[in-house]
């Protein structure tokens, strides 16, 4: 009987032992039910402070729905591949102009990952932090060239290598 009730026991008290833990360790004034405001499609969210010239509260995400896949190359060969997660920080009101040129955009961010690849931009073993500022500066001056805007950031969310064997 008791073999039987053990498993219970043991569940019901990691759970309340995690609980506990979960309470005691967050950080103090932390709102657990804060939520994002969104666009209609997922894509936006507005943004209370940026990290550019522009004013608190004059700024919007643009996330780029699908990654940037670019093939690291080396003696005729596919040794890696580098996966880019994307997303342009803009004025606001400039999001819906960012979703209107995405094509345009990715094509342009697709040529500049492809030339950094050609140049030896992700030959490194690991991504380090100076691939990660080269490449979002290299960004940045292409969305600035195809939106025709100055206030324009790109952030990389996301950017992994995978190796091919």
């Amino acid at each position: 009987m008791f073999k039987k009730l053990l498993p219970l026991f043991a569940l019901i008290l990691g759970l309340a032992g995690g609980g506990a833990a979960a309470i005691v360790l967050a950080p103090a004034g932390e709102d657990t039910n804060a939520t994002t405001d969104t666009a209609a499609d997922g894509d936006s969210a507005a943004v209370g402070e940026s990290t550019g010239d522009a004013e608190p509260g004059n700024t919007e995400i643009v996330k780029l729905p699908n990654q940037f896949v670019v093939p690291v190359i080396l003696d005729n060969r596919v040794r890696a591949m580098v996966i880019l997660t994307v997303a342009l920080e803009v004025e606001t009101g400039v999001g819906d102009q960012v979703r209107r040129l995405e094509p345009k955009l990715r094509d342009t961010f697709l040529a500049e990952l492809f030339t950094l690849a050609a140049m030896g931009g992700f030959e490194d073993e690991l991504i380090s932090r100076q691939t990660l500022e080269l490449v979002k500066t290299a960004l940045t001056e292409r969305s600035k060239e195809v939106l025709s805007e100055q206030s324009v950031t790109v952030l990389i969310t996301d950017m992994a290598r995978q190796d091919a064997f």
